[in-house]
Formats: C-alpha cells, structure tokens, sequence
C-alpha cells in the first residue's frame, strides 16, 4: 500500500496559516519519495505567533522569499493523489487548515481518502498513556525532529505502516469550490 504522510505547521492560531508543508510517500514501508515546503501565509493572516514559532523554529522573516500556499498547491495535490491513502496526525486539525487556505485562494476541489495517525493510535493502543506523534513513533524506535513538517510527516505514515489501514478507518476528505 501507497502511504502518503502529510503535516503541516502553522504560524499563529488563525485557519489556513499554513506557514510549512510535508508530504512523503512510503510504500511498502519505506519511504520513496518527499517534498516540503516553507509557505508565506495568505495576506490577511500574514503574521507569526511567538508561541508557534517557539515551537517549530520558523520565524517570520524565514518566509519573506517563501511562497504562498496557492503557489505549490498543484505540486503538493498531485502529490497527494498518487498514494492509496493520506495519513494524518490528528487529521482534523490539519484538514481544516487545508480547507481554510483552499477557500483563501479559491483552488479548485480535491477528494482524497485519508486516515488520522491518531484515530488509529488510540484505537490499536489503547493502553498506552499518549497517543501524541513522537510517543508513538518511539514505541516503533523511528527516531525524528518533532514540529518539522517534512518528519512529522514521514512518522505519520510510519505509524500507518506499523499498524496497517482497516478500511473502517478511511475517511474521504471532499472540497469543493462555492459558488
């Protein structure tokens, strides 16, 4: 199966400040592919919160020359679209800052099917006392940088890798432009 781990980090608490994207495709376990980005947030949210910053390391002068989300959306949607499955970490976080930034820009629709890395966590180890990305990722010893949107990524998929997909825990995700 075609994983494809997705992560991003935001730069303060507004929906679709998106500020850095990763994407990594594992396939069979091992990782094949990967791609991130530093992304400048959308104008009306352009702004950096110390407290996200503290925790990811990205400032705001990190993405004065970085572009907008609209401009590396295609590369990361074909992306996406070539795994079997999106996995996310806490997806419904992630998920709505995606839709958010889709709105921002009025991109076109996508669907993806996607699990949540933590829906599954919780669900195949329920007797462990976090469920958080990097506690789950020790107990397969796959060691990474935390809040780096390219790791996080690859250890989202890593935990679906270990853990395997059940089709009860497929999502579709669905955006469609208004009109």
């Amino acid at each position: 199966m075609k994983l494809i781990g997705l992560d991003f980090e935001t730069a303060n608490p507004c929906n679709g400040s998106i500020c850095a994207a990763g994407a990594a495709l594992l396939d069979n376990g091992l990782v094949t592919d990967k791609r991130e980005w530093l992304i400048r947030p959308h104008k009306s949210i352009d702004w950096m919160m110390e407290r996200f910053t503290k925790i990811h390391g990205i400032g705001y002068y990190d993405l004065r020359s970085a572009p907008e989300f609209c401009e590396i959306w295609f590369s990361l949607e074909k992306f996406l679209l070539t795994g079997d499955v999106v996995v996310i970490h806490n997806a419904s976080f992630d998920l709505r800052h995606l839709r958010a930034v889709l709105q921002f820009y009025e991109l076109p629709g996508i669907g993806f099917d996607y699990v949540c890395s933590l829906e599954l966590s919780r669900k195949m180890f329920p007797e462990m006392a976090s469920h958080s990305l990097d506690k789950m990722v020790a107990r397969f010893g796959h060691g990474f940088q935390h809040h780096d949107a390219l790791d996080d990524a690859i250890a989202c998929a890593v935990i679906a890798s270990h853990t395997g997909v059940p089709e009860e825990f497929k999502r579709r995700f669905e955006y469609r432009v208004m009109v």
